[in-house]
């Protein structure tokens, strides 16, 4: 079990590395899926979404709503916080930056 927490952990810090290549900008979700999946970890379209919304709780990233010819998408953004935990200045036991 332990090492399936540090697998949530590690995808979870994934997330965040990714999206910090685009800030301030934004990634489709579905984008940064794809990409997560490219890194090798590969997860259900369900477990990505928990650890978004994981992340959406601890105030690490945020999501938008754009609408754009009819077709919505979700975007999702790094916050000051996410990044304060990629540069080390914070810590958070459910995510690991360390790789």
């Amino acid at each position: 079990m332990e090492a399936k927490k540090e697998k949530y952990r590690r995808i979870r810090g994934a997330i965040l590395k990714l999206l910090a290549h685009q800030h301030p900008g934004a990634i489709d979700s579905m984008v940064l899926y794809f990409l997560l999946d490219d890194l090798g970890y590969t997860i259900s379209e369900e477990e990505f979404k928990s650890h978004c919304s994981y992340l959406v709780e601890k105030s690490m990233l945020k999501k938008e709503m754009r609408k754009s010819s009819g077709v919505e998408i979700e975007m999702i953004i790094i916050t000051s916080k996410g990044l304060d935990l990629l540069d080390g200045f914070i810590t958070e036991p459910g995510v690991d930056v360390r790789f």
